[in-house]
Formats: C-alpha cells, structure tokens, sequence
C-alpha cells in the first residue's frame, strides 16, 4: 500500500508529549487572550481584580459543578468500561484496580487541595 503525501497530519501518529506540549502552549495562548481582552475592557488591572473578587462565589460554583458532572461521567460511563477491560488480566485486575482506586484517591486529593488554596487566597491569604 502506497503511503500518503500527508500521513504526518495525522495527529494520532504524533509523539504523545508532543501533543501534551501543543496543548499546554495552545492553553497558554488563549487564556493570555482571554486576560488581554479582559483587561483591557475593563479599563485596568484593579477593575479586573475586583470584577473576579465578586464573582468569586460564581465561580466557585460553577467549578464545583463541573467537579460533580466529571465525576458522574466517570463513576456512570468510564469507569465502568476500564474495570471491565482491567478484569481481563491475568489476574483478575487485582492489582490495576489498586492503583486506579489510589489514582481516583489522588485525584480528588488534588482537587481538595486546589479549592482549599482558592479558599485560603480569598480568605486573604496565608
């Protein structure tokens, strides 16, 4: 079979970092955007301070939302399929459920530990 021209535009074919460094640079790049255009519409760093400072509880709210409608995708649809597809090991999937249950453990220990610091910084910081 014949390879084509472009087959490197292929994005399932990139190296794996690659694709996280390109995300992460793309991330940077709009919510740079985002702050430029922010900034500027609100005429100043000190109104745009104050605009996130009373808009805090919104925010919140809607990360703690988030937070909920992730976890119900994955304890519903995901989770499910992976601990199928973990059970067809050779054991059983006894100890890859360990460590998924230490990932999901880790995970919701990081979440905890990013709301306590936006806490601790709207409370008027350490």
């Amino acid at each position: 079979m014949a390879r084509r021209a472009f087959s490197w535009m292929n994005p399932a074919r990139w190296p794996s970092l690659l694709v996280a460094m390109a995300v992460l640079i793309g991330m940077l790049l709009i919510s740079g955007v985002i702050l430029a255009i922010s900034v500027r519409l609100l005429g100043g760093l000190e109104a745009h301070h104050s605009a996130w400072q009373a808009a805090w509880p919104w925010l919140l709210a809607w990360r703690l939302s988030l937070y909920v409608a992730l976890a119900l995708v994955w304890w519903r649809k995901l989770r499910p399929r992976a601990v199928a597809r973990l059970r067809q090991d050779h054991d059983d999937g006894r100890q890859a459920l360990a460590k998924l249950r230490r990932l999901e453990a880790m995970a919701l220990g990081i979440l905890a530990l990013i709301e306590v610091t936006n806490l601790i910084n709207r409370l008027g910081g350490a």
